[in-house]
């Protein structure tokens, strides 16, 4: 495990879609390690996800990069209102976030995510003129709840769950106003 008392703390970068080419393997095994899910380095480099447009992914998204190699990433995308409870407005959508399993348990998702959002605050949504929110959807389930807890600590609340037949999800909102960061 590095320890970063001596050596300057790596500083997340604009996630590409050049760097993603790049290393596209070791992201795709990054968000392989969320549980519940299962991508190929297609869904990783993809623009689209069914019929859904992933606006804006490479604008919005970081990489944490240690001695050249990934070890945390959180992608984003702008995702357009559904009209319904759980994406009432458009909305800047968290839909990917993963720690190298070394780097684990040592606060470096919850540093990726505060500079995702100073970040994100500051260039805002391309593709809409309403105020910047964000969202995230997660499993409900009990070995989930650090999850959801980190959300919530940056100020997120639960706006609604969404069922599936393996599984619940919540999703989680917050204004850029209320955003504690």
């Amino acid at each position: 495990m590095t320890e970063y008392k001596d050596s300057p703390k790596p500083t997340p970068e604009k996630l590409t879609k050049e760097l993603a080419e790049k290393f596209a393997d070791q992201l795709t095994a990054l968000a392989n390690l969320i549980p519940g899910v299962e991508y190929t380095t297609d869904d990783i480099l993809a623009d689209t996800k069914g019929d859904r447009v992933l606006l804006d992914k490479w604008e919005h998204s970081l990489v944490l990069l240690e001695n050249g190699e990934p070890i945390a990433m959180v992608m984003g995308y702008e995702r357009a209102s559904e009209g319904n409870e759980q994406y009432p407005t458009d909305t800047l959508y968290v839909c990917e976030l993963a720690v190298k399993e070394l780097h684990q348990r040592r606060g470096i998702a919850r540093e990726l995510l505060k500079a995702f959002f100073e970040r994100n605050n500051d260039i805002g949504m391309k593709n809409t003129e309403i105020p910047l929110n964000y969202s995230i959807q997660t499993n409900s389930a009990e070995w989930n709840q650090y999850v959801i807890d980190l959300y919530k600590s940056f100020g997120f609340k639960e706006r609604s769950t969404k069922e599936y037949p393996n599984r619940v999800d919540v999703v989680l909102g917050v204004s850029s106003k209320n955003l504690l960061i």
